[in-house]
């Protein structure tokens, strides 16, 4: 009777022996092939995102040659229908994107000269006045100065040791100009409401709190750029009570804009 019992119970602990080796060989089965599942997704996934990347800078790197295209095709229209600052922007648009692109600087100084042979503006200077508004300018566009002719220079008038006053611009020199030069000021749009506008250098004229750009030398040809939206002032450098007689055919061109029509 034991020696059954024995054998019986043998007989039960072999089965459960060979059931749990089943079960361990089919788990680490399912793990290795969830291992393998998960590993091939990931791979599966990595491709996936890098041919989305490609197709994505495919599509931006023609977007952009469109985007260049037409500004080229309308810088073109521009330039044909005489509006040569319109089309520099737009080629000034493209160097911001493609800075590399030959013959894009070439291009813009060609039409910015052209700007200077087209738009123009001249005046016969007065020696005898005093500043006058002449055109609108606007910051960072510039703007070609050219002088001709001459005049008689005749000063009168006490001065002591201390020389000719540079205090009041509206009457007196202007100080780091030479004396008889041709010289301009910028008087930004908001203080030039006058003739003479507030030109003071940046320095109190006399007539209230008016300020304005500070006074430069063009002589006879200077070409320069603004630093603020503004009105040029033409003027030449002489001391209060001078006597000097004639005039100066002044040439302004460049990114100008005419005043409207009134006692410059």
């Amino acid at each position: 009777m034991k020696h059954s019992h024995w054998l019986v119970m043998s007989a039960s602990l072999l089965v459960v022996v060979a059931c749990g080796a089943i079960v361990w060989t089919e788990g680490s089965q399912a793990l290795a092939q969830t291992g393998t599942s998960k590993a091939k997704t990931k791979i599966g996934t990595s491709k996936t995102k890098t041919a989305d990347s490609k197709e994505l800078d495919l599509r931006a790197e023609k977007t952009l040659e469109g985007f260049v295209t037409d500004s080229i095709k309308l810088a073109e229209e521009y330039e044909k229908a005489g509006k040569f600052e319109e089309a520099q922007e737009q080629l000034r648009t493209i160097g911001k994107l493609k800075p590399e692109m030959p013959g894009l600087k070439e291009k813009i100084d060609k039409l910015n000269e052209a700007v200077f042979e087209t738009n123009d503006f001249d005046v016969d200077l007065d020696v005898a006045d005093s500043w006058k508004r002449q055109v609108q300018v606007s910051k960072g566009k510039p703007v070609r100065v050219e002088a001709t002719g001459n005049y008689k220079l005749m000063l009168s008038g006490p001065v002591d040791a201390n020389g000719v006053p540079t205090k009041d611009l509206l009457r007196d020199m202007a100080s780091g100009v030479r004396c008889g030069a041709l010289m301009g000021v910028v008087v930004p749009t908001s203080d030039s409401g006058s003739a003479a506008g507030g030109a003071g250098g940046g320095k109190t004229t006399g007539r209230g709190n008016d300020k304005a750009g500070e006074p430069f030398e063009i002589g006879a040809n200077k070409e320069f750029t603004p630093k603020e939206d503004g009105v040029l002032h033409l003027n030449v450098n002489l001391p209060a009570g001078h006597k000097s007689t004639g005039k100066l055919r002044v040439h302004v061109s460049g990114h100008i804009k005419l005043l409207s029509k009134e006692p410059r």
